[in-house]
């Protein structure tokens, strides 16, 4: 039970004694039933003060509710536009990933032909191998220089776009 709680649990049994403790008084200091009623009738105004009170204490209840509301509300408005913008961002990384990747790929893919290629210039220059050899690695050297030139145009044209 938190403080608030427990700060209106005395408060009712606060005016329950009271008001029990004003019957009682009554009934011991006053003998009379019609002095007892006239004394009652003194409180009339005092009941509609307290209803008035109880309104007044209603209405506050509900402005100070609304504002509360309002917070709320501004604060949902706050964060949905904290969370857009994180799905840009998100969205954002998700396509310089992709782009990354890419590259990674072009680069393997590179450096993969880069090694053939310094194998093929091994093969043409070693005089100990055949000349049909090496006239195939010279071919396939031509072949993998062309793939790398046509992988160039290709980014090229790319990156135009």
């Amino acid at each position: 039970m938190n403080s608030n709680n427990k700060i209106l649990s005395y408060i009712i049994i606060g005016i329950v004694l009271i008001w029990a403790l004003s019957g009682v008084l009554t009934m011991i200091y006053l003998d009379e039933w019609s002095d007892r009623g006239t004394f009652g009738d003194l409180f009339g105004a005092i009941n509609s003060l307290f209803s008035g009170l109880a309104l007044a204490g209603l209405i506050y209840s509900i402005y100070g509710s609304r504002q509360e509301i309002q917070l709320q509300r501004e604060e949902i408005e706050l964060n949905r536009k904290e969370l857009i913008k994180s799905r840009k961002t998100q969205e954002k990384s998700e396509k310089s990933l992709e782009a990354q990747v890419a590259q990674m790929r072009i680069a393997s893919k590179l450096s993969g032909i880069n090694t053939l290629i310094t194998y093929y210039s091994g093969v043409i220059s070693n005089p100990e191998k055949p000349e049909d050899i090496r006239e195939k690695a010279r071919e396939q050297r031509r072949a993998l220089i062309k793939e790398i030139d046509d992988l160039i145009d290709r980014l090229g044209d790319e990156e135009l776009e």
